[in-house]
């Protein structure tokens, strides 16, 4: 249904050529955006008490052996943690193209031969703070329809408040935007990929940016805190936003104005540190992970909440500690994953993962945990409905947490990544654990995965999975999906 907040397909300009822009930007009153220099911060002074040494207990001398790297490649071209990475296979040339950005202030471009052969490319653009968010609107070039195709486009964005546009094929910067301070996250518009959106971590702002003519369209101010997350609903008409300020907001493209604001916890806001969309059989549920150990599932055509997963509960320490109000600690575990199945799996179905090292399965249609997987032991459906004091007891080994996860598109499997460098492969039905990958020597920040599917539409096919880790290397690890569950059958 039509509505004034609906984003049009692109229209015949008057000189009969093919107009790429969504019908709700008003291109007269768009500003362009135009960099600043930014003001030399000097360091903070060491505190000369700081420097005390401080007496130490016995360490512990041994080494513990190095695990087996079953990567395809690594890239080891930044010199500091890895914290954004995206990816994307196009089919027809068979190109697997990667972009990484950390906390080098650094961003590079990587592609792949058909054998695994990198090569990369720094970026241009001297960011001076981290880069924080890369994205790729190639998943969307013609889609917009009207027979014209956007160039291919990435975004990076960085803790400097700079947001750079790069040609993909050629790798040359494009335009340098400048909007929100420490940029958190970037998103490009499903249809057609000319609009970008960006979210701040600092001043709680959503900027969205016209990108053939590097214009600000609309600038979303309301959260009190800083934004985590951000994207487009799946078929373009609102902009999303989480934040730390523990809401979910819809946004309304053509004015700029707050649709809905989802407050998930009337007691006391929990910050939100992830969002996953294209949930339910309209692709309208949205679901957002909790740093109180709790997902949020809203439906944002309804303005509804659907439900609260309870991936973790608030537990007290039991060691009698006080925090500075003078209340009991407690313990609880961020939900730092969270997705939907795909439709070809289940619309009713979303996983939660949490740095309580647990992956869980939920039914949308009972709003019940229906399964958990943990690489430690094998997890009954008693652990799923234990107490507080229970659960914490069953959670997936120290270093376990996991910190990104993504489904397979047509088979109930969840891949998985940890601060312990491992990925790994879940068949939700039963909670198995059927494959899991090794190669990094420390956490990883960020995952994404490529599926090269079988031409017939049967089977697992292949998964290219990319990753992003503290040790500074970005790697690539493929996984031959039939095989794995095969192997893992036989055991």
């Amino acid at each position: 249904m039509e509505g004034e907040d609906d984003i049009p397909t692109p229209l015949i300009n008057d000189d009969g050529e093919d107009d790429t822009t969504p019908a709700f930007i008003d291109m007269s009153s768009a500003v362009e955006v135009t960099v600043s220099p930014e003001e030399d911060v000097e360091p903070m002074e060491d505190d000369d008490e700081d420097d005390e040494e401080l007496p130490t207990e016995a360490q512990d001398t041994t080494v513990e052996a190095p695990k087996e790297d079953v990567s395809k490649c690594t890239m080891s071209t930044h010199t500091d943690a890895i914290y954004a990475i995206t990816s994307h296979y196009d089919p027809a040339s068979s190109s697997f193209t990667i972009v990484s950005g950390g906390g080098d202030d650094t961003a590079y471009i990587h592609t792949l031969s058909s054998s695994y052969i990198p090569t990369s490319t720094k970026l241009s653009h001297a960011h001076t703070d981290s880069v924080s968010a890369v994205a790729l609107n190639a998943p969307y070039v013609g889609n917009a329809g009207g027979g014209k195709v956007s160039p291919k486009l990435i975004g990076v964005g960085s803790y400097d408040g700079a947001i750079v546009l790069y040609n993909q094929e050629t790798g040359e910067k494009v335009q340098v935007l400048e909007g929100p301070s420490d940029v958190e996250c970037l998103c490009f518009h499903p249809k057609g990929g000319t609009v970008l959106l960006a979210g701040s971590i600092a001043d709680g702002t959503v900027w969205m940016y016209h990108t053939p003519t590097s214009k600000c369209l609309q600038v979303f101010v309301g959260h009190e805190a800083g934004v985590t997350a951000c994207s487009f609903t799946p078929d373009g008409k609102f902009a999303l936003s989480a934040s730390q300020d523990g809401t979910l907001r819809v946004w309304a493209p053509k004015t700029g104005l707050s649709r809905h604001v989802f407050r998930f916890n009337d007691t006391e806001a929990a910050a939100l540190t992830c969002m996953g969309i294209n949930g339910g059989v309209d692709g309208q549920l949205v679901i957002c992970g909790s740093e109180n150990g709790a997902a949020y599932v809203a439906h944002v055509g309804k303005k509804k909440v659907v439900a609260t997963l309870r991936h973790a509960e608030v537990t007290p320490t039991g060691a009698g500690g006080m925090d500075v109000d003078g209340e009991e600690e407690v313990l609880t575990s961020s939900v730092e994953a969270v997705a939907f199945a795909p439709s070809a799996v289940n619309t009713n179905w979303c996983a939660t993962g949490g740095m309580d090292g647990l992956l869980k399965i939920w039914d949308l249609t009972t709003c019940q945990c229906r399964q958990i997987c943990s690489p430690k032991h094998n997890t009954t459906m008693e652990d799923a409905t234990a107490p507080a004091e229970e659960e914490k007891t069953n959670d997936g080994g120290e270093g376990t947490g996991i910190t990104r996860l993504q489904w397979h598109p047509t088979l109930p499997l969840i891949f998985t990544s940890s601060p312990d460098g491992a990925i790994r492969l879940y068949d939700v039905r039963n909670g198995q654990l059927v494959h899991s990958l090794s190669g990094h020597i420390d956490m990883i920040n960020d995952m994404d995965i490529q599926f090269i599917m079988p031409e017939n539409g049967v089977g697992g096919g292949k998964a290219m999975v990319v990753t992003a880790s503290d040790d500074k290397c970005v790697k690539v690890f493929e996984v031959d999906v039939d095989m794995v569950l095969a192997q893992s059958q036989q055991q």
